[in-house]
């Protein structure tokens, strides 16, 4: 996954919990604008603990795999649903 696959993710997950970037500022004390550069991909721009706290408040965390590997079972299911 890159960057702009894993904001993209994070907005999904977003809008799947019904909340608006409003909600999220309000939630995480992250500004708007952050979130939506993280939302678009610029997370090259934004501290990493920004986004493991976003992450956090959407029920997710970080989960790392060796490149190059095959998805695991959990990773093909969600990207059925």
């Amino acid at each position: 996954m890159d960057l702009v696959q894993l904001g993209l993710e994070i907005k999904k997950l977003r809008k799947e919990k019904n909340w608006s970037q409003d909600d999220l500022e309000k939630y995480s004390n992250i500004t708007k604008r952050t979130i939506s550069k993280i939302e678009n991909g610029f997370i090259d721009e934004v501290g990493i603990k920004k986004v493991e706290f976003i992450l956090d408040l959407l029920g997710y965390e970080f989960c790392l795999r060796l490149k190059g590997q095959p998805k695991t079972l959990e990773e093909l299911r969600d990207e059925r649903n």
